[in-house]
């Protein structure tokens, strides 16, 4: 591997979902997280649905040293892509230092991230603070839990209110607006009537939903908070210590982003739609909607689902190989779905918008 940081970087591919990142060694990755960053430690692979990441251990006082987490970007991402997303955690860090978010490492040069160069592709490399916790998918979820991820994500949205950068306007099958385009990926659903569920909710979406869309507030969105993207305390799983991976990142609709975090706990909670309750009571405290925003933000939630089903279904055909990591949360958005737009829609409904306005 070639790590020289003036390399040229080759010709990108045109999609980070179907062009795989060349391997790269555990080897490999140590000798690159010194040469570039000055930083050693016992290194192990991360996973990763289109990038190449490691997670660094570096030594410290008494055997406990920071953690660091190596991001090989995928070739296909647009480097300008890669420093908007760069340019948004550094943003963050500077509008709201107690935000935990990952901070970004500068190279020995000084620079935010740096190219490399892996089997003839341009890389962009970066080094970020790992963030220390239980994932949120491995800790029993609790009202007090949403909570306090819903405190944070408004937290974060007011944060990147003002952020500006041209690589923020990207096309991203990850956004909640393009839920009717989910359309023609839908036959890869292998249930008929599972399938049947869906299309008839993306063609509700697409004729009462989308129109609207853009006359709602727009900013720079995280637009991936699911649980694998959330980190907690380990002890009493109450506090948000992390909110990862800015990959997702984009220009979108502000509620877009609530939206998107609701998707996963829609069918959690010690009461019918206790946590998305907890957590919308939670985010609207700190960053009211607006009675548009409220109105819709039922059908953007279920909106979120539909992509989740659409987009894990036809990867998990393209790439058999990778289809436990990629359908992990399938189950979940198909469960979420029903409960959404079936014969409980109207009492989600009720509850999401009377949390948005109790104060």
């Amino acid at each position: 591997m070639n790590t020289s940081s003036d390399a040229t970087a080759a010709t990108a591919p045109p999609d980070v979902l179907t062009t795989p990142a060349p391997p790269i060694s555990i080897e490999e990755a140590a000798d690159a997280a010194l040469r570039h960053f000055g930083v050693t430690g016992t290194v192990r692979a991360l996973t990763s649905e289109r990038d190449r990441n490691f997670h660094i251990a570096a030594p410290g006082e008494q055997g406990v040293g920071q953690g660091y987490v190596l991001k090989f970007t995928n070739p296909a991402e647009p480097q300008l892509v890669t420093s908007f997303q760069t340019g948004a955690m550094l943003h963050v860090a500077a509008r709201d230092a107690a935000l935990p978010v990952p901070r970004v490492v500068p190279t020995l040069e000084g620079e935010a991230q740096t190219t490399v160069q892996v089997e003839g592709c341009g890389m962009v490399l970066r080094l970020l603070t790992y963030l220390e916790g239980t994932p949120l998918h491995a800790a029993p979820a609790s009202p007090g839990q949403m909570r306090a991820l819903g405190t944070t994500l408004a937290r974060l949205d007011l944060a990147l209110a003002d952020f500006e950068h041209p690589g923020s306007q990207r096309d991203l099958l990850w956004d909640i607006t393009r839920v009717p385009g989910i359309a023609e990926r839908l036959h890869y659903v292998e249930d008929a009537s599972r399938r049947n569920m869906v299309e008839r909710f993306v063609a509700r979406f697409a004729d009462q939903v989308a129109p609207r869309l853009p006359a709602l507030r727009h900013q720079v969105i995280h637009n991936d908070l699911n649980p694998h993207n959330a980190v907690v305390d380990p002890v009493g799983h109450e506090t948000v210590t992390g909110i990862i991976d800015f990959g997702d990142a984009l220009k979108a609709p502000l509620v877009n982003d609530l939206a998107t975090a609701l998707a996963y706990h829609v069918a959690s909670g010690e009461t019918p739609f206790g946590s998305i309750v907890a957590m919308t009571r939670a985010y609207t405290a700190v960053l009211p909607l607006t009675p548009e925003e409220v109105e819709l933000l039922p059908d953007l939630v279920a909106g979120r689902l539909a992509l989740t089903i659409g987009i894990t279904a036809w990867r998990a055909a393209e790439y058999p190989e990778n289809r436990a990591y990629i359908l992990r949360n399938a189950e979940r958005a198909f469960a979420g779905l029903d409960r959404l737009t079936g014969t409980e829609a109207a009492t989600a409904t009720r509850l999401i918008h009377l949390a948005c306005q109790e104060e």
